[in-house]
């Protein structure tokens, strides 16, 4: 027998969906304040919010009527036909969160607009109303939840401890402060103020009192705009990271949200600095029109989906990458705080690891692939097919090209503080001028140059057979050998691929490969992308597919493990962008391989060289795989040391 289910027991199912455990009120309530135009919410709980929940706001308020039809389903203020469902622009849109709160608790509805002298007094207990009244109360809205969950006990007891309710509902304020940086909030638990984010705050200022001390002075600011979409937020230094990524914030256009995509994003512009298995610490706020983004996914509000994802996934990467590029190459900190002027051009270095005893070099000499065949610009080797490349990996890492230089002068750095970390107070060698567009002579150039290598790192020697030290400005460096040379191998191999043309290893046997129907329809989509990688597949009918060919450089790789973890890859994310990450693994993995290893003495010329060519990549301070190059110990730390000052 069929039958229309009571109102009370419709919201109290809908309940389930919206409130979930009392961070959820908080999180519903706060919204509805936020979209009235408050300035300052203050949130009271007790015993982890299964007592009590009180909010109460500045916003705008309601009428006696409207403060009514609040509380009846479906009835809202924010969306009025169809065409506003697919532009929302406020928090809440639905018009479930006050009745469905309300059919599982005791709950107190208290509010008056600004030109009203007399508020209304709502009071609700399980989903009925019981007492509509005048009441005396400032301006604003104040809603009242008690003993929430007491006519469901069944779902009362899945509640967790009381300290475990408060530290989500903790969390949800500070999120939501995150994203509202101009709001005010105030937490009491037990009457007790637990956290407070004045009003008019900027974001940076918010981030450093949500994220904590220790990461308060390492926040690298982010704004970066690619045509409607703009990112903005703030990256750490990577050498601060977590075990979990509940500090990765997420918003869209002022939301807390979870995007896998985004957060896929953020790992790609660190990658390089931090090591597998860490999480970095993030703020990104990604702005877009309200069309482009679809909230009405889950009751909840937390997942979204984008319309076109890959712009907003690449711009994600490109701010992430261009705000920890920046702090990198401030000349006294790592932060970011100012940054030289950076030209790069293309300086050709011949390098050769080879037994023991033998040399490894550096010299300023055009590029010689193989066995010497020359290019002397990153032209000319869009002209050079695969077969110049017949040396293989070894012969390419004994030739070896990328471009990483930096013009500017090198102030003394600051030794305030003892304990930084070499890449947060690392000075830019001033060797690593450009001198290929020098306007000097030849002579004088040389002269010019011997005496800006003279300020850079100076090698004292090795230690363990594993780490180099070296001095520069007043600061003792320990390099690690393998992890330097890791970086910089890496990093020629990777500017080697960035131009030369896409070789491909076609297969003496085809393989054929079986995927599900989604699977087929996301890699059809993609396939003209991974041929530019130098990976060729063709459908082969239905959704099987057939590999013909593989990039050159991963010629000895599974293709199937390659090509599903690919495809896996992209059906979780759902952004194409990765379809690069299993090319970079391989050009790290070669990097590990070619790299000197510990424990391998090292003759003063080469320790020199090795310095020298690090202080030119790109990103100094971190080996492929995220870990430190060097750490840095500047005079008052040393004298601490040895107690020379206190």
């Amino acid at each position: 027998m069929i039958r229309i289910l009571p109102e009370i027991l419709s919201n109290q199912i809908a309940a389930g969906e919206v409130v979930q455990r009392p961070s959820s009120v908080v999180k519903e309530l706060v919204e509805n304040s936020i979209d009235a135009g408050a300035t300052r919410i203050t949130i009271e709980i007790e015993k982890g919010g299964k007592s009590l929940v009180r909010v109460s706001d500045d916003g705008a308020g309601l009428s006696r009527d409207q403060a009514l039809l609040a509380i009846e389903r479906y009835a809202t203020s924010k969306i009025f036909d169809q065409k506003d469902l697919f532009a929302i622009a406020t928090f809440g849109f639905r018009g479930e969160a006050l009745p469905s709160i309300a059919s599982v608790s005791r709950f107190c509805l208290v509010t008056r607009p600004r030109d009203a002298d007399i508020a209304a007094r709502v009071e609700m207990a399980g989903g009925r109303l019981l007492h509509v009244s005048d009441a005396g109360a400032p301006a604003g809205t104040m809603v009242e939840v008690k003993q929430l969950f007491f006519n469901t006990p069944a779902r009362r007891k899945f509640l967790k401890a009381d300290t475990t309710e408060a530290g989500h509902i903790t969390d949800t304020i500070s999120g939501m402060a995150l994203g509202n940086p101009k709001v005010g909030f105030r937490l009491f638990a037990g009457k007790k103020l637990i956290r407070h984010f004045p009003p008019d705050q900027d974001l940076l200022h918010r981030s450093m009192l949500v994220l904590g001390k220790d990461v308060a002075d390492q926040l690298y600011p982010m704004d970066h705009r690619a045509g409607d979409i703009r990112i903005s937020g703030v990256c750490a230094n990577p050498a601060v990271t977590r075990s979990t990524s509940n500090r990765i914030y997420l918003f869209v256009n002022n939301r807390l949200v979870y995007d896998k995509g985004i957060v896929a994003a953020v790992f790609r512009g660190f990658a390089g600095r931090i090591m597998k298995g860490r999480f970095p610490v993030a703020v990104v706020c990604c702005d877009l029109p309200c069309d482009q983004v679809d909230v009405n996914v889950h009751p909840s509000k937390r997942e979204i989906k984008f319309l076109s994802p890959r712009p907003v996934y690449q711009a994600v990467v490109q701010a992430v990458e261009t705000a920890l590029i920046a702090a990198q190459q401030t000349v006294t900190s790592y932060t970011g705080s100012r940054q030289m002027p950076r030209s790069r051009t293309s300086e050709s270095l011949d390098r050769s690891w080879g037994e023991p005893g033998r040399e490894y070099r550096s010299v300023q000499a055009p590029l010689q692939w193989g066995e010497g065949r020359r290019a002397t610009a990153p032209d000319n080797m869009a002209q050079q097919g695969p077969s110049d490349l017949s040396g293989g990996s070894d012969a390419f890492c004994r030739s070896s090209i990328f471009a990483a230089n930096q013009a500017g002068e090198t102030p003394s750095p600051d030794s305030s503080n003892p304990s930084t970390p070499l890449h947060q107070s690392m000075p830019v060698p001033a060797g690593k001028a450009d001198r290929t567009r020098s306007p000097l002579p030849p002579a004088e150039r040389q002269t010019s140059d011997d005496a800006a290598a003279r300020t850079g790192p100076t090698v004292l020697g090795q230690v363990l057979g594993t780490y180099i030290i070296a001095e520069q400005q007043g600061r003792l460096l320990l390099v690690d050998q393998h992890a330097a040379h890791e970086r910089v191998v890496y990093e020629a191999l990777k500017h080697r691929h960035a131009h030369l043309p896409k070789d491909s290893q076609y297969l003496l046997v085809p393989e054929t490969l079986e995927f599900s129907a989604g699977e087929a329809d996301l890699l059809s989509g993609i396939l003209a992308e991974l041929a530019d990688l130098g990976l060729v597949i063709e459908p082969f009918g239905g959704t099987t597919f057939v590999v013909k060919a593989v990039p050159g450089l991963l010629a000895q790789k599974t293709v199937t493990s390659l090509v599903q973890g690919i495809v896996e890859t992209l059906m979780e994310t759902s952004d194409t962008a990765v379809t690069e990450q299993w090319l970079e693994n391989c050009l790290i993995s070669m990097a590990c391989h070619h790299a000197v290893q510990a424990n391998r003495s090292m003759s003063l010329q080469e320790m020199e060289s090795l310095i020298k060519d690090l202080f030119a990549c790109d990103n100094p301070f971190h080996c492929p795989h995220g870990r430190p190059t060097m750490v840095s110990f500047d005079k008052t730390r040393m004298e601490k040391l040895f107690k020379r000052v206190v």
